[in-house]
């Protein structure tokens, strides 16, 4: 199959109108969102693409032409489920299905995956010019939630048509026409902090298709869950979390015995996110995340699943080798468990083991303690800005992290570390030299070694060129 023929032949007979435009206009629409912003500050504003009515999200496993061609990458077993997904959600926006581009066997599962990407790669070359671009306005909370529920959409995560952990109503919003409403809180930005919450509901809980994030201030977001209430389909947080499932006291006892037997004389490797190898650099942490996937996993191969996720064995056959690419010497003895039995097994293993959390955050005060020496800080102030570069207020609030969010973070800062490492550099706070001095000078942080950073900063980067 000519991939490279058939790329050609979609853009040339029609538009893409589902690609993310904002990877190419990120600035503009920060550009005049801030502009507006200045001029407005009680108000709020997002922008729109003229062209690109329906922006999803990267993890969508299809693309729609103005021609009314439908790309996917599905194989045939799961093809009518991914095309019922797709009429569902373009008919909400006026649009139909008229041909589909899809992999007629198993085989052909691999071109067509190489064509999303490649479909992927071309919209990012794709220009985007100041008249396509439209600025959406809104004075108040209300007059946001008047645009969100325009046309009878349902907010899914508020319906007791669907179940969503009540937590989430905290940080976002998802309608029944792909509209994604995140707080601004968890903007996914360069920053670490801040999107795993979000990362883990568009990956492994929604299902539904979802368009680009719309960023938007809590009292917004509340707005929503506020309106919501005035609908049938409306389920309070009370009663959704009553779908939660239980644990019985019997079953609580089974799994006291069953932590106790294995936790023997075993070590648990997951407590950290393994990492994939691959060239110079890791793969995404998603692909091994203990929390994302739902395992335990100890250094003899015991390797415990969720009957929830791996009754299926396509699923546990994926995970076990993406795992042996990161324990290739180790081999795995694999077995099902109910879900609840992974967090009973974590909670545990860290009254013997040191969690992710403590790790974090004993990471976090060396860094404080290398950037006090670096610059000529104070510790208690090089905490602060520690703390600062990786999206944190300050110290304190630092210190509510998560586990779950704590492993995010450590595998963010092995990618860093490896970049690091890639261009030369002595650690990370030397790489990064130039965004803690703007840092500390927006902090108002005094500091007293600039003129030894900027030597050692001069010298790496004579190493790199």
């Amino acid at each position: 199959m000519n991939t490279q023929d058939l790329l050609t032949k979609l853009f040339d007979e029609g538009n893409c109108l589902t690609y993310d435009w904002y990877f190419s206009a990120r600035r503009k629409a920060e550009k005049m969102c801030e502009q507006f912003m200045l001029e407005n500050p009680h108000s709020f504003c997002f922008v729109q693409n003229n062209k690109v009515p329906m922006p999803l999200l990267k993890h969508t496993d299809f693309q729609y032409f103005s021609n009314g061609v439908l790309v996917i990458y599905m194989w045939p077993q799961r093809a009518d489920e991914v095309i019922k997904k797709a009429r569902k959600i373009l008919a909400l926006h006026g649009f139909v299905i008229k041909d589909i581009y899809a992999p007629q066997s198993k085989e052909e599962w691999q071109d067509y995956f190489k064509l999303l990407i490649d479909i992927n790669d071309k919209t990012k070359e794709l220009p985007v010019s100041d008249e396509d671009l439209v600025l959406r306005t809104f004075s108040s909370p209300a007059e946001f939630a008047d645009y969100c529920f325009n046309g009878g959409n349902v907010l899914l995560t508020a319906s007791k048509d669907k179940f969503f952990e009540p937590k989430y109503r905290q940080i976002l919003a998802l309608f029944n026409n792909g509209l994604y409403i995140v707080d601004e809180e968890y903007k996914h930005s360069d920053s670490f902090h801040g999107d795993i919450e979000t990362n883990f509901f568009e990956n492994r809980l929604c299902g539904e298709p979802m368009m680009h994030p719309i960023y938007v201030p809590q009292m917004y977001l509340q707005a929503l869950y506020q309106r919501a209430k005035q609908y049938n389909w409306y389920v309070s947080p009370e009663d959704a979390a009553k779908k939660l499932p239980q644990v019985k006291i019997s079953e609580l006892e089974t799994i006291k015995k069953y932590a106790e037997d294995i936790l023997q004389n075993r070590t648990c490797i997951s407590i950290l996110t393994p990492r994939i190898n691959y060239r110079d650099i890791f793969l995404d942490p998603i692909l091994t995340s203990p929390d994302y996937n739902r395992y335990v996993l100890f250094d003899d191969g015991k390797l415990v699943l969720s009957q929830k996720y791996y009754n299926d064995e396509v699923r546990q056959k994926h995970l076990l080798e993406d795992l042996s690419r990161s324990f290739p010497q180790i081999k795995f003895a694999a077995e099902l468990v109910p879900d609840y039995c992974i967090d009973f097994l974590y909670q545990e293993i860290y009254k013997r083991q040191k969690s992710a959390r403590d790790v974090y955050l004993e990471m976090m005060r060396q860094k404080a303690v290398l950037i006090s020496e670096i610059f000529g800080v104070p510790v208690v102030l090089a905490k602060d800005a520690a703390a600062q570069f990786v999206g944190w207020k300050d110290w304190m609030d630092m210190e509510n992290v998560t586990t779950t969010h704590a492993r995010h973070l450590i595998a963010m800062q092995q990618d860093l570390d490896k970049r690091v490492e890639k261009n030369g550099y002595k650690n990370d706070v030397i790489y990064n030299a130039t965004a803690y001095f703007n840092l500390l000078k927006a902090q108002n942080i005094p500091y007293e070694n600039a003129q030894a950073v900027y030597h050692q900063l001069k010298e790496n980067l004579i190493k790199a060129k």
